[in-house]
């Protein structure tokens, strides 16, 4: 068996490398977890064999060390550049740019859900050009102006080099799904718009987002390009985990739900509206809530969870201090008050005041999904405030990774939000269809989903029952917080590596496996009947389906079955 290699570049000790560790992070959103850092701070740039996939992170390479990248290209391996130094450009054939697009916004050619539509990247595109003649560059994707204007250079371009591929991106990708999802890091500790008196998470997007394109999840479009180009640059078969658990799985709810101060009568309605749907929720109870201890049992059964719904702003004391002390005191009480304490969290009137300074309370205090992003008017409802409706880990500035999930909120009943929910409660519904079906037919983000019980009994059902009733028609499961969390944890922990016999034949070894999973390819040409797929050495059954602009090969995993490492051997003529 020869061992198919997949590995990340980075170079720790370079500042311009702090979001090198952040792009493995937007592979496992992809289900791309077989990559593994090389770091050039430790040492000498390995040889790389003709049969490997390498993405080079923002790092400053010697020019021997692009010299030997570009060599492995040539004699059969696969490089994808994130921000690539001029020196390797100049080496593809580009002329050396003389200026910037800044902010560069960037027009996919070649996605599925992406394509046409221009995304921000809040960073500077150099102005190359590519270059005439063999090899035949292809634009991938366009670079224009902040006003969304031609400017006549790529964004990125991929070619083949001798025996092999390579493809540059001419902004760093890493960095600016950062930005996206992360906000403006220098209006931390601000409030800018006008929604709460307090400082915010929205109030990091005020001038950050561009209206125009709020409806896109912009941040996992830039992601998919990735994971598609690096499909397309691999000298194999790229296989990736699903987003979900089914293949039949184009979407998922996540559900939680701030208790505030409803009453019993309100927790159970809205419980059993989810119920209907196959649905859970995870409640997040104030200190002063109407349920009891039994009360909570009985919902415990039925499968909802619970945490507290810790309120800094009570405190009186400044929020930087105030946030840490509620979450210690709360936590602590909630727990000897009703038991297990959820390790998902949404803080009352979510305060945020920081860029990453609040997550590491959390984490301290068991935290490891935090609902803190969330859109505070009509313009952003049903949109992507943080261009994504998928789970990221934590990043800051210096490329700290956190061991704490960032979910974004889609959906949400606030009573900011009353006069939209209540009186124009057609617009809404229509404005949530549209967003579906952009996501079942392209991005396959996810749903995450507040509603308040009172809310929900009082002026928001006839919305959130329809946003209910469209995830389960379309097949979409409906996850309470903690299973969420569950389930994105172990994903992101499943390893998939690859290895190739002397036939040709691929198998992939996925390790770490808890739960069900499907495996996919990306299929060329394939033949009906053409392919036979074993688990462990047993046939086992496979679908084709048409997912992300491509026709995947999908087989179907499961740990009960096939236990916590599964070795997928696939025979095909298209692979």
């Amino acid at each position: 068996m020869a061992k198919l290699n997949t590995c990340i570049l980075i170079n720790s000790n370079q500042p311009e490398n702090r979001y090198g560790r952040f792009a493995r992070e937007i592979l496992v959103s992809e289900g791309l977890t077989g990559f593994s850092f090389v770091d050039l701070a430790d040492g000498r740039l390995p040889e790389f064999e003709e049969t490997a996939l390498i993405l080079v992170t923002r790092a400053i390479l010697r020019r021997a060390q692009a010299d030997a990248l570009l060599e492995a290209v040539r004699r059969g391996a696969g490089a994808v550049f994130l921000q690539p130094q001029q020196w390797i450009v100049e080496q593809l054939g580009f002329a050396v740019a003389s200026s910037v697009i800044y902010p560069g916004t960037v027009r996919i050619r070649y996605s599925y859900g992406g394509t046409g539509l221009s995304l921000q990247t809040h960073l500077p595109i150099p102005r190359y050009v590519l270059p005439a003649g063999p090899p035949d560059w292809l634009a991938v994707a366009d670079a224009l102006n902040a006003e969304w204007h031609e400017t006549g250079h790529p964004a990125a371009a991929t070619a083949p080099c001798g025996r092999g591929r390579v493809t540059l991106f001419f902004y760093d990708l890493a960095e600016a799904v950062a930005r996206i999802r992360f906000g403006n890091p220098d209006l931390s500790g601000y409030t800018t718009s006008a929604t709460w008196p307090w400082p915010h998470a929205l109030d990091l997007f005020e001038g950050h987002l561009d209206p125009r394109a709020a409806h896109l999840p912009q941040a996992d479009l830039h992601s998919q390009l990735l994971a598609r180009m690096l499909t397309g640059t691999a000298p194999f078969p790229l296989a990736r985990l699903w987003y979900y658990a089914e293949a039949a799985h184009r979407t998922a709810g996540v559900f939680e739900s701030d208790g505030d101060y409803s009453e019993p009568g309100q927790f159970r309605a809205l419980a059993a509206a989810l119920e209907k749907r196959g649905g859970a929720a995870t409640f997040y109870l104030m200190r002063a809530t109407k349920l009891s201890e039994t009360d909570v049992a009985e919902l415990r059964a039925r499968g909802h969870s619970f945490g507290p719904h810790a309120d800094p702003l009570a405190r009186d004391e400044e929020l930087a201090f105030a946030l840490p002390d509620a979450l210690r005191e709360e936590t602590g009480k909630f727990a000897a008050r009703f038991g297990a304490v959820s390790p998902t969290l949404q803080c009352h009137c979510a305060p945020w005041p920081g860029y990453m300074s609040p997550v590491p309370a959390h984490i301290e205090n068991g935290y490891r999904l935090l609902f803190a992003y969330l859109p505070g008017s009509c313009a952003v409802w049903g949109r992507y405030l943080c261009g994504s409706g998928r789970p990221m880990r934590f990043c800051g500035l210096d490329g700290a990774i956190y061991d704490c999930w960032q979910q974004p909120l889609v959906i949400f009943d606030d009573e900011t939000l009353i006069p939209y929910l209540r009186d124009r409660a057609d617009l809404a519904r229509r404005v949530f269809d549209t967003a579906l079906d952009a996501v079942l037919t392209h991005s396959h983000t996810g749903v995450p989903i507040l509603s308040h019980p009172v809310s929900f009994c009082t002026y928001s059902r006839p919305v959130m029952e329809h946003v209910f009733d469209r995830l389960h028609a379309a097949g979409a499961p409906l996850y309470n917080a903690d299973a969420w969390l569950q389930f994105t944890d172990w994903r992101a922990n499943t390893r998939v590596a690859q290895e190739q016999d002397g036939n040709g034949h691929f198998v992939c070894t996925v390790s770490g496996l808890q739960g069900r999973i499907p495996l996919m390819f990306p299929v060329k040409n394939l033949a009906p009947g053409a392919t036979v797929v074993a688990i462990n050495g047993h046939e086992a059954s496979h679908s084709l389906l048409r997912r992300l602009g491509d026709d995947c090969l999908f087989v179907q995993l499961d740990a009960k079955e096939h236990g916590p490492v599964a070795r997928v051997s696939v025979r095909a003529g298209g692979l």
